[in-house]
């Protein structure tokens, strides 16, 4: 199965991702984005103005040209508010597929509603809560359980909808935003649960709250923000002049600065409905709820961060299919592990492989870098943190930390840190003995008896023990507070 294309031509961007393939977590191989301003004057006149159609319509060309270099010949082509809202929505349309070929689908907002809470799911198989992804003409809603969705709606209240051309705010928007919110009626039936944001604006809002606090990380997506504090935040926000926003120049960019007032403005009082349990931002919404739309439910049920690590193997590792092996060789030391400790050892041992093309002096680094600002799905930082601590113990870095280093060690308290090391000192026995191999592991066994790690090895292959073994043998016992031994049968 060959790349996928998405184009999201939205009220505030026009955006194109290609992606390896339609798997279940698929490597995003292309990403880029043009803000067109497309929802810019819709209010105003029912209309898209000439300047943002023409420049959409170059960026389309633009994407088309990409595709066909590429080889996608099924690409999917969504268009939402803007579009859907505009009188000269059909004429524009037609001017397109004349002037690139493109076919565009424009998608009701329920459809849209029902697509972003996919995108959601498509990374937190688990969420349950409300969903809300605020685009430049509109804000939709929906309700996440056991990977259904439900209560799909979709309202008027995006930022370029409370503004005129010139981005001057309609009388009172306050009230349209609080108006629109009431008609929603079960929003009061939802109250106390997870709010999952979706879009660019309210994660700008968050990367000014991870400036605030000095968040270590910089990966927005799963990043979660006590409900208190944004909605303090965004209250503080929304009475801002562009002036005064333009303080936060570094952290987002000019043209979200234009309309981030107004988004936080609607996020207050959603949140001050919902009275809302968390606040978590999400980096997948409907693009990513396209390509889950088009999986099987055998694909769906699929763990997104193990079918992603298994595809980082394959193009990085030497031996991609060892993770599971070496998982099970090292179980014996890991007996008293929770259901996520289990899932994200499988993880590490999957990945123990990726870094081994880097400089032995680099290597360490090299790995922690691949995970922290790599993009999985189905982990939050804290499971980022344990990985890449794991993998820099298991690549032998030292206790003198590079400031990456000392990121993702922060994710995490001094309890993961030394199960983290744990599992890294396990893996580097294991890959030392072995080289990676199914027969090195076959000839050799861990075992726990009382206070002593016992390392069982066949006697006929004895010698496959060197110092280098002894040593890892013995700094792992040591992390476990046993004695060391190796026997032979």
């Amino acid at each position: 199965m060959g790349k996928f294309a998405i184009i999201d031509i939205g009220s505030n961007t026009v955006r194109l991702v290609v992606y390896e393939n339609r798997e279940r977590a698929p490597y995003v191989v292309f990403n880029e984005k043009v803000f067109c301003g497309l929802g810019r004057g819709v209010a105003e006149t029912g209309n898209m103005i000439d300047e943002a159609m023409e420049l959409a319509e170059k960026t389309l060309k633009r994407f088309s040209m990409l595709i066909v270099k590429m080889g996608i010949d099924d690409p999917r082509i969504i268009a939402t508010s803007a579009v859907r809202d505009a009188k000269n929505g059909p004429e524009f349309v037609e001017r397109i597929k004349d002037y690139t070929g493109l076919s565009i689908e424009v998608i009701k907002g329920t459809e849209e509603a029902r697509l972003s809470a996919n995108g959601v799911i498509c990374a937190v198989p688990h969420a349950s809560g409300v969903m809300a992804d605020l685009g430049g003409g509109s804000l939709e809603l929906a309700t996440i359980k056991d990977r259904n969705v439900n209560n799909e709606c979709t309202l008027p209240i995006g930022p370029l909808r409370l503004q005129d051309q010139e981005g001057k705010w309609f009388d009172n928007p306050k009230r349209m935003v609080k108006k629109n919110l009431a008609e929603i009626n079960w929003l009061s039936e939802n109250k106390g649960q997870k709010f999952y944001a979706v879009g660019g604006a309210w994660r700008s809002l968050a990367r000014i709250h991870m400036d605030m606090i000095d968040y270590p990380h910089i990966n927005m997506h799963n990043y979660i923000i006590p409900v208190n504090e944004i909605m303090s935040l965004a209250k503080k926000v929304s009475k801002m002049s562009l002036v005064e926003v333009y303080q936060y120049r570094g952290l987002i960019s000019e043209k979200r600065a234009k309309i981030i007032s107004l988004a936080s403005l609607t996020l207050y009082h959603l949140l001050k409905n919902l009275k809302s349990s968390k606040f978590v931002v999400s980096g997948f919404g409907v693009r990513e709820g396209v390509l889950y739309d088009g999986m099987s439910d055998e694909v769906r049920t699929q763990d997104p961060l193990i079918v992603g690590c298994h595809q980082v193997a394959e193009m990085t590792g030497r031996f991609p299919e060892h993770g599971q092996r070496l998982y099970n060789w090292i179980d014996p030391l890991f007996d008293n592990e929770s259901d996520e400790q289990k899932r994200l050892r499988l993880a590490i041992c999957i990945l123990s492989d990726v870094g081994w093309r880097g400089h032995p002096e680099y290597r360490a680094d090299k790995v922690v870098g691949e995970v922290l600002y790599g993009r999985f799905g189905g982990i939050n930082h804290w499971g980022v943190g344990l990985i890449s601590m794991a993998l820099y113990t298991c690549y032998g870095g030292s206790r003198q930390y590079s400031d990456q280093v000392e990121v993702a060690a922060s994710l995490i308290n001094k309890y993961d840190l030394d199960y983290a090391r744990k599992i890294g000192m396990a893996l580097r026995l294991a890959q030392r003995l072995s080289a990676g191999t199914e027969r090195g592991l076959k000839i050799a066994k861990l075992d726990v008896n009382e206070d002593t790690l016992l390392l069982r090895i066949n006697r006929e292959k004895k010698d496959i023990t060197n110092d280098v073994v002894i040593k890892r043998l013995e700094s792992l016992a040591r992390s476990f507070d046993l004695d060391p031994k190796v026997t032979h049968k």
